[in-house]
């Protein structure tokens, strides 16, 4: 317990730190920017704007943002997962079962992956926080493998694939682009 308390504290030092307070009003061109090479620019800033610390992120921080939430909705769908498999009023089919437990171990990997992408974006690792995303993908495909042509469950667990894989496009555009200088 005591573990997770140090962490959660930790976190919350590292966060303080990636986005600091400017002076004066919020600039939304800042959002704007960083949803400029998005494919959805609508759901970026949608992303970004649900986050109460964004009107005070900076680049980074914004892409902090939206890394921390591929991170949020990942466990989530992994918490979905794991409560699927362990409900016993569900008579899951051999088939699902052996699919989605294949995708909860997929998901954890996916989330490490995601965890060592937020920490290499506050060591200024760049080309670490690309490498390590684009190996959350490579674990959301396998999952999506898994379930391809399954039923109930694992159905809907290939709708939350979808999600997250818009969510990490959209995050590693808003990383990209923190990555570019700023006009003056």
């Amino acid at each position: 317990m005591s573990f997770l308390l140090i962490f959660a504290l930790c976190f919350s030092l590292i966060e303080a730190q990636l986005i600091p307070s400017p002076p004066g009003p919020t600039d939304n061109n800042l959002m704007d920017k960083a949803c400029s090479s998005s494919q959805d620019k609508a759901y970026c800033l949608n992303l970004l704007q649900s986050d109460r610390t964004s009107p005070k992120a900076d680049m980074k921080g914004l892409a902090f943002i939206a890394l921390r939430t591929v991170e949020k909705n990942a466990s989530a769908t992994s918490l979905f997962i794991k409560e699927t498999l362990d409900k016993p009023e569900i008579d899951l089919q051999p088939g699902i079962e052996d699919a989605l437990s294949d995708c909860d171990g997929h998901y954890l990997n996916a989330i490490e992956l995601v965890e060592d992408s937020i920490n290499a974006l506050v060591s200024n690792a760049p080309d670490d926080v690309t490498k390590f995303m684009k190996a959350a993908v490579a674990d959301l495909d396998g999952c999506d493998a898994s379930v391809k042509g399954q039923g109930n469950a694992a159905a809907e667990v290939a709708s939350k694939n979808v999600d997250l894989r818009k969510l990490i496009d959209t995050s590693l555009s808003v990383f990209q682009v923190s990555q570019s200088p700023l006009p003056t």
